[in-house]
């Protein structure tokens, strides 16, 4: 038994042996390497994918010229070929020989480049098939969207035609009411319309008087008081002598209380009137100049000749003034308006204040033939004595032409706001104040051996002017109260 048993098992295992031998595959055949030799250029067939090792190949290789550095391992990759760049092996079958078949080569990559734009075109297909899915979807979305809201549309409008027949029906109710009760009331009505009747007729004489209407106007003569505000740019002297220097502008502020008295038009647009008042304000203006003058004093001791220089004085003069205007007016049924004619001004106040930067005064001694410049004997200036605030001597009266122009709104109540210019320039001055000094610079007191001479500084305006006018032009303000009788 145990002999037979060790008979079988052999021959089981000499059956399997037999079996596993017949299951192994027949080796490959050999491949051509006979085409290809090292150096030459070989490119990439466009239907092989994968390495000699197995790996796939990438896209670039396929575009690209390939140098053969080997032909056939000797141990391992006895069939393939070793190309130059990728350092990779590759079957014979997968390589064209460009050295020896260029003209295959060349259509390998033709080929290749058709089937690569093929798949770039078919890739867009799918894409725009892709984007042509994703609008229809779209637009059927809108579509809902679309008919949802005209459904919604649909539906307000029912409502709102619902509510507005309820609303007609209890506007109509209402209104059926009121006629009842105008129907009762009818009688009533009428008295009252009587009575109102009677209280217009009574009314309207007195509300004629101020409510005006342009046609009305023509026949109706005009009161006008008007309260004014005015300010510009001024100047309080004029007619001076040459060696005065140069006067500058300066400003002024006046408020006016004016009333004018306007007859019927004498034509279709315009209105004529005249114009009095009394305004008060303030002026000022300045001048700039130097002294260069000489003159002599007689002293207890002979004649002292003496020589004054300056090289800047600077007076500025101010005037306190109330103004008189007798003017004639005219108004315009667009608004504008004019007023010319004479106006007196009235200075109330002049007062004025001056400075003299370095003074020097030279005396001479004929006699003695000596000249002492600028010693306390002939009189040196201090600080002090180099500056002077005063007023004019005497008040004056100076006749000046005015003229306003400007525009008004008139309120409903016929008052009016205007706006507009001035100007006033002075034709004629009672002040005449004739040159009595030779100097702004003067001396007063004359020294002795103790004492410095005492020096006066004058007015330039006492001193040099022949005459003081105005003149001012500049920007109104004003508000017109109206009355017609």
């Amino acid at each position: 038994m145990k002999n037979v048993f060790k008979s079988l098992l052999i021959a089981s295992c000499m059956t399997f042996a037999v079996s596993v031998s017949a299951q192994e595959p027949a080796p490959a055949p050999a491949r051509d390497l006979s085409g290809f030799h090292v150096g030459d250029t070989v490119v990439i067939h466009k239907d092989h994918e994968r390495y000699e090792t197995g790996e796939k190949m990438s896209k670039w290789v396929y575009n690209v010229e390939h140098t053969i550095l080997q032909v056939g391992g000797k141990r391992r990759h006895q069939d393939a070929i070793l190309l130059g760049g990728i350092m990779s092996w590759v079957w014979p079958e997968a390589l064209i020989n460009k050295t020896t078949h260029p003209e295959e080569a060349a259509a390998n990559q033709e080929a290749k480049a058709a089937a690569e734009q093929a798949r770039q075109d078919s890739i867009q297909a799918a894409k725009d098939a892709a984007d042509a899915a994703e609008q229809a979807r779209k637009d059927s979305v809108q579509q809902a969207k679309d008919e949802a809201a005209r459904q919604d549309s649909i539906a307000r409008a029912q409502q709102a035609a619902a509510l507005q027949a309820y609303n007609d029906s209890v506007e109509q109710a209402r209104q059926d009411s009121i006629a009842n009760r105008a129907y009762r009331d009818s009688v009533a009505q009428a008295t009252r319309d009587s009575l109102r009747q009677v209280w217009e007729n009574q009314n309207d004489s007195q509300q004629a008087a101020y409510v005006i209407t342009g046609k009305q106007q023509e026949m109706y003569n005009c009161n006008r008081f008007t309260i004014g505000l005015r300010g510009g740019a001024a100047s309080l002297m004029q007619n001076t002598e040459q060696k005065m220097g140069k006067w500058h502008v300066g400003w002024d502020v006046m408020l006016d209380l004016q009333y004018a008295h306007y007859w019927k038009k004498f034509g279709k647009k315009m209105q004529y009137g005249l114009l009095v008042g009394v305004s008060a304000g303030f002026t000022r203006s300045h001048l700039e100049s130097g002294v260069m003058d000489q003159y002599t004093e007689q002293t207890n001791y002979g004649q002292i000749d003496y020589t004054v220089k300056a090289e800047n004085v600077k007076e500025y003069d101010g005037q306190l003034q109330i103004e008189v205007p007798i003017m004639f007016s005219m108004i315009h049924e667009k608004g504008f308006f004019m007023n010319i004619g004479p106006r007196l001004a009235l200075p109330v106040y002049s007062p004025y204040n001056q400075t003299i930067t370095k003074p020097d005064i030279i005396a001479y001694f004929p006699e003695e033939g000596v000249t002492v410049p600028n010693a306390k004997i002939t009189g040196q200036v201090s600080d002090e004595q180099a500056k002077t605030n005063g007023k004019w001597k005497a008040s004056t009266l100076n006749v000046m032409v005015s003229a306003e122009l400007g525009y008004e709104y008139t309120f409903r109540n016929k008052n009016s706001l205007g706006i507009g210019a001035y100007a006033n320039y002075g034709v004629y001055s009672l002040y005449k104040n004739d040159t009595n000094n030779k100097s702004l610079i003067s001396i007063a007191e004359v020294p002795d051996a103790n004492k410095p001479a005492v020096v006066n500084v004058l007015s330039a305006t006492d001193t040099y002017a022949k005459g003081v006018g105005f003149f001012d032009v500049g920007l109104k303000l004003a508000y017109h109260f109206n009355w017609w009788k």
